[in-house]
Parts: C-alpha cells; structure tokens; sequence
C-alpha cells in the first residue's frame, strides 16, 4: 500500500491511496493517514481510485479518519473508490463520505458550509 499526501490551494490535503486497504496496508500508511487528519477544521480527500480492496481493518482506518476529522470540525471525502471499495464502504456505513467526480469539484464540497456551521 503506497500512500501519497498533495497539499491542495486553501489547505485542503489530498491523500492517494494505491494497493490493497488490507492488514499489511493498514500497517504501512496507519500513521501517516491519521497524522493528515488532525489539526483545527481539517479539510481532507482520500483518493481510492486506486485503492484495490479494503478489508474491516482498512474500514477501520477509514472511520478512525472520519472520526478524528470530525472532532477538529473538518470535512473528510473518500473520492471515487472502485466498486468492491465502494461496496465496502456502504456495508460499513462510510458511503455518506464517498464522492465519485474530480478533484475540484471534491475540494468544492469541502468547502461549502456544513449545517451547525456559524459563519466567520
């Protein structure tokens, strides 16, 4: 599993994903993943366009991310995974953070006001 990080205009961090979200995959991007998720309103794109297969230990990631991202009030999109990752994520409840188009149509949605949200 090879995970890259691109710093996006408007801190927006993409992470690309390529290989298979399984024990040994987990194990070798767990940190660096996690570690891109935090800090105050975070806006963060995991690329699974490549991402081959996830197993409960890469849905477990993933929700980690979900959570830790959320807790600094930030947004999190899982972009365009394939079909069996896609069919993993809704199994797991993680379809409500996938999104299927480009990059910046992504990045738009990161940044339109949440519900709850109090302008700046």
């Amino acid at each position: 599993m090879d995970c890259s990080l691109v710093e996006m205009d408007d801190n927006v961090r993409l992470l690309r994903l390529a290989g298979d979200l399984d024990h040994s995959g987990v194990l070798a991007i767990e940190a660096k993943v996690l570690d891109h998720c935090g800090g105050p309103r975070p806006l963060v794109l995991i690329d699974l366009s490549e991402t081959r297969f996830v197993s409960s230990r890469g849905i477990h990631l993933l929700l980690q991310a979900v959570r830790i991202v959320a807790e600094g009030g930030g947004c999190l999109l899982l972009l365009n995974p394939s079909a069996s990752v896609g069919s993993a994520l809704e199994i797991s409840g993680l379809s409500s953070q996938g999104f299927r188009g480009s990059e910046s149509d992504a990045v738009a949605t990161l940044r339109r006001p949440r519900q709850g949200d109090v302008p700046s």
